[in-house]
């Protein structure tokens, strides 16, 4: 990272910010191409958690190459007139794992739900065979904040 003052590399402080978000882009590659989408996620034990439909193109890239990366970014407000903007944000690479049986998507669900604050719910069977869930295992972190002043100081 060129700017070390904003590098982060406390891994309360990442984490911190992987628990308290709730917005990621996920990156994939479709050959030579990237492919990237906003989606929701919960966080629990290093490995972010996605529900999609069962049939998609996300899923048919995991499939290809489970290799991901993803952003994470919270408080991005632009500075007036300092061209910069204040930030805290965690990128990422980990390897996605699709889960269809229907007690892992039970239980990453879950964490779904409770990573937004709510308790866990008792889904039917009925409802499960209606998603797939994706578990992202988090292999690598970057992190960077840039808290500054009005004046350009960083705080």
């Amino acid at each position: 990272m060129l700017n070390k003052k904003k590098e982060v590399t406390d891994p309360k402080i990442i984490e911190g910010i992987l628990k308290e978000a709730n917005w990621c882009q996920l990156a994939m590659a479709d050959g030579d191409q990237p492919y990237i989408i906003p989606l929701n996620y919960g966080y629990f034990d290093n490995a972010l958690y996605i529900h999609c439909a069962i049939k998609g193109m996300k899923l048919d890239l995991i499939r290809k190459n489970p290799k991901v990366a993803f952003n994470i970014t919270l408080d991005a407000e632009y500075l007036e007139g300092l061209l910069t903007m204040r930030y805290r944000s965690v990128n990422g690479t980990g390897k996605a794992y699709i889960i269809e049986d229907e007690e892992g998507k039970r239980e990453a669900l879950n964490h779904l739900t409770v990573h937004f604050g709510a308790e866990p719910v008792h889904h039917s069977p009925e409802s499960l065979k209606t998603i797939v869930m994706i578990k992202v295992k988090i292999e690598s972190t970057t992190c960077k904040m840039s808290y500054m002043d009005k004046g350009g100081e960083i705080e």
